[in-house]
C-alpha cells in the first residue's frame, strides 16, 4: 500500500448533513432524490451518498487558504440546499438528529451497503449520525504515522470543541456529543492505536484484514487514519458543526496542529495510557469544554480549556504555515462562543411540545428545526 504524496499542510474537509423535511422536521431519505437534482444542475460532482438516505456528504476541494475553503463551502452548502428545496426538502448540520430512530432508517442502494449492513447488521443504520472529517496534506507515509499519533492524542480536545449532538430518541443523552460513542461498538472503531512507524500500520491493517471483518483501511473506523490513497491524515472524530464559519475554523485550526507535529513543535514519542485516553474521550463527550482531559504530550490531567489556551499560545509562537494568515481570533472564539449542544438545548426548551399529542411534538420539531437550518450558512 504506497502512499501517495500531496502538498504538505494543504487541505480540506468532508461535511456530513441531514436531509429533512421541513414539514415534519424529521429526517428525510432524500439523498437519491438530492443527488438527481444536483446531476441535473451539474452540480453533483463534490457530493457523495452515505450508507444511508438521509445523509448527503459535502466534499471540499483541496485548498491552501482558510478564506477560499469557506466560500467554496458556503457556495456549495447553498447550492444543496436549492436544490433540496425544489423538492420540498432541506439540509441542517449537527452531529445528531434529535428524532434519529436507527429502525427508520433507509440503507442507501450501493455495493457498500450491501456488504456493511451483511457485516454489521443494525449498526450501520444505528451509525446514521453527522460528522466532520478533516484531511491534512502529508509529505510521505513516516510523516503521516507522526502526525497521526498527535491528532489522535488530540482527539478529546477536538470532540469536546465540535459537541453537537446532545439529543437521540427525542430524548436529551446528558452528553455533549453522542455521536463519537457510537463508532466504539465497532470492532475496528475509536482511537487510532499508537503506531511506531508506517510498517506497524501496515502490520495492524494485515490483522484486521485477516479476520474478515475489514477488506481495506476504508472499512476501519478510526478517530485519525492515514489516507494514503489521498496522502493525508484524516481527522474523523468531529461533529458536523451547526454553521459553515465553524466547520472551516475548526479545520484551519486541525491543519495548524498537524503543521506543529509535521515540525516537531507537538511530538508523541510513547503510547499514551489506553485506560487514560478512553476515559479522556469519555469526559470530552460528556461535558464538553468543561471537560478535564488528558494531555498525553505533557502526561497530565487538566481542563479542556486550559488545553486549548496552551495550544493556541504553541501556534502563537510557531506559526507551522506560512502561506495562509492565520486566525487567532477566530480560534479563541471555538472556547467563548455558546457551545452547539447549548444551542440544540436551548432550541428545545423553547420549541419543546407543549401538551402531550403528537401534533405538539410534530410542530415542536417543526420550530426547533427551523432554528437549527437558520444556522447552517451563517
Amino acid at each position: 500500500m504506497d502512499f501517495q504524496r500531496s502538498d504538505p499542510l494543504t487541505f480540506g474537509l468532508e461535511l456530513e448533513l441531514q436531509i429533512v423535511s421541513p414539514d415534519t422536521g424529521r429526517l428525510h431519505p432524500g439523498c437519491m432524490v438530492l443527488l438527481d437534482e444536483l446531476t441535473r444542475r451539474n452540480a453533483s460532482q463534490q457530493f457523495a451518498k452515505e450508507a444511508t438516505l438521509a445523509t448527503i456528504e459535502l466534499n471540499s476541494s483541496v485548498h491552501r487558504h482558510a478564506a477560499a475553503m469557506e466560500d467554496e463551502v458556503r457556495s456549495l452548502v447553498g447550492v444543496a440546499r436549492d436544490a433540496a428545496r425544489v423538492h420540498g426538502l432541506d439540509l441542517q448540520g449537527g452531529g445528531t438528529h434529535m428524532a434519529q430512530f436507527w429502525n427508520e432508517r433507509i440503507m442507501a442502494p450501493t455495493d457498500r451497503a450491501v456488504v456493511l449492513e451483511q457485516r454489521f447488521g443494525f449498526l450501520p443504520k444505528r451509525f446514521s449520525t453527522y460528522g466532520m472529517h478533516v484531511h491534512v496534506g502529508m509529505p510521505d507515509a513516516e510523516a503521516a504515522v507522526r502526525v497521526a499519533n498527535v491528532l489522535q492524542a488530540l482527539c478529546p480536545l477536538f470532540i469536546a470543541l465540535s459537541a453537537a449532538s446532545p439529543f437521540l430518541q427525542l430524548s436529551d443523552t446528558g452528553f455533549a456529543a453522542s455521536r463519537p460513542l457510537e463508532p466504539v461498538v465497532y470492532p475496528h472503531g475509536g482511537p487510532m492505536p499508537y503506531l511506531r512507524d508506517w510498517p506497524a500500520l501496515l502490520d495492524e491493517l494485515q490483522s484486521l484484514v485477516a479476520t474478515g471483518i475489514a477488506q481495506s483501511l476504508k472499512d476501519i473506523y478510526w478517530d485519525v487514519r492515514p489516507k494514503p490513497e489521498f496522502g493525508t491524515v484524516e481527522v474523523r472524530v468531529f461533529d458536523t458543526p451547526l454553521c459553515v464559519d465553524k466547520a472551516v475554523r475548526l479545520a484551519s485550526l486541525t491543519r495548524e496542529l498537524a503543521g506543529l507535529a509535521l515540525h516537531g513543535h507537538l511530538r508523541l514519542d510513547t503510547p499514551a495510557p489506553a485506560s487514560a485516553m478512553r476515559v479522556s474521550r469519555f469526559m470530552a463527550c460528556r461535558d464538553g469544554l468543561e471537560a478535564q482531559l488528558h494531555d498525553p504530550m505533557r502526561q497530565c490531567w487538566l481542563p479542556a480549556r486550559q488545553w486549548f489556551g496552551d495550544l493556541l499560545e504553541l501556534l502563537a509562537r510557531h506559526p507551522p504555515v506560512h502561506d495562509d494568515r492565520p486566525d487567532p481570533a477566530g480560534w479563541s472564539a471555538l472556547l467563548t462562543d455558546v457551545p452547539e449542544h447549548a444551542q440544540i438545548r436551548a432550541s428545545w426548551a423553547e420549541s419543546g411540545p407543549t401538551g402531550a399529542s403528537p401534533q405538539d411534538l410534530r410542530e415542536a420539531l417543526v420550530r426547533h428545526g427551523l432554528a437549527m437550518r437558520s444556522l447552517l450558512l451563517s
